[in-house]
């Protein structure tokens, strides 16, 4: 029985034009047809384990000579390496023997490794690794207390962006994005893949439990700060998980911590809004808690 592209899962399955763009053929018909292969989706997958294998949230040995994986960066994904790993794919992915059909298939290994990325960081790639959504995302809205569904939401997230090998793949990537500025819209689309679906749960769960954004923010703002926060924590556990940024429960995460305080600071009730964006908001209560004999001159000293 032979098995097709509609054969493979998600994301392999899905319509690549416009992702891979790279490959080889002299005719667009033929470009296209390959594109949309079994063949492609094979070598992308074998690609995509690789990165997996080396960036994924495990303990891995140094190499025989004594380096260090973060030395090298993407090293991991040479040709023969691939090429190793194709051999090794299993149904109803394709299984390809030396490197011909590689090279049948693009013209360079940079050309491959530039569809490999686009496609990482495509929005399709974002949900089959994280794993967390099917939880995360609903409890914001169901628990009955806002507080401590934060706290389980932002303590699992955490948890899970630091397992993702695509969230390792983007830090090496950002570091060195000024001097290939393709990579800049391919991590912007990975952005939206992550972001989309949690702009829906916030929109839906402030309405719910009766919050509304304070003047002078947008739902895209605050979705942008909340990401922001995460993923600097995450960064700040990956290179010192002994700082305590996970806590030893959910309610001791700074993640939670610092969450909480964005929103206490950007929501306001929907029976009692103060009509005041949070500049105004703070610089009244900054006034108002400024000691009586601290004066400031006409320079603001």
């Amino acid at each position: 029985m032979t098995l097709g592209k509609k054969d493979l899962p998600y994301p392999y399955n899905q319509d690549f034009s416009g992702i891979v763009t790279r490959v080889k053929g002299v005719r667009e018909a033929t470009r296209a047809a390959l594109v949309n292969s079994p063949k492609v989706a094979s070598y992308l997958k074998a690609g995509a384990n690789l990165i997996e294998q080396n960036l994924g949230a495990c303990e891995r040995a140094a190499e025989a000579d004594g380096r260090k994986q973060y030395w090298s960066g993407l090293r991991f994904l040479t040709e023969r390496a691939l090429s190793k790993e194709m051999e090794s794919l299993e149904p109803p992915f394709l299984r390809q023997k030396g490197d011909g059909p590689y090279r049948a298939t693009w013209a360079s290994h940079d050309d491959y490794l530039n569809d490999l990325l686009t496609f990482m960081f495509h929005a399709m790639s974002y949900d089959p690794q994280y794993d967390a959504e099917v939880e995360t995302r609903g409890w914001l809205d169901d628990e009955e207390s806002f507080v401590d569904a934060i706290d389980r939401a932002t303590h699992a997230e955490l948890q899970a962006i630091c397992r993702m090998p695509l969230f390792r793949l983007q830090l090496i990537m950002v570091a060195t994005a000024d001097r290939n500025d393709g990579i800049h819209d391919a991590i912007a689309n990975s952005y939206a893949g992550a972001l989309e679906p949690w702009k829906k749960i916030y929109e839906s769960t402030f309405a719910s439990r009766g919050f509304q954004l304070r003047p002078g923010v947008t739902l895209d703002q605050l979705a942008y700060m909340l990401a922001a926060v995460t993923e600097g924590f995450a960064l700040h556990h990956l290179g010192d998980p002994g700082a305590g940024i996970i806590g030893e429960s959910p309610e001791d995460n700074l993640v939670g911590m610092a969450v909480l305080g964005i929103l206490n600071s950007y929501l306001e009730p929907v029976s009692e809004p103060s009509g005041l964006a949070l500049r105004e908001h703070f610089r009244d209560v900054s006034n108002t808690a400024r000691p009586a004999d601290r004066t400031f001159d006409d320079s603001g000293e």
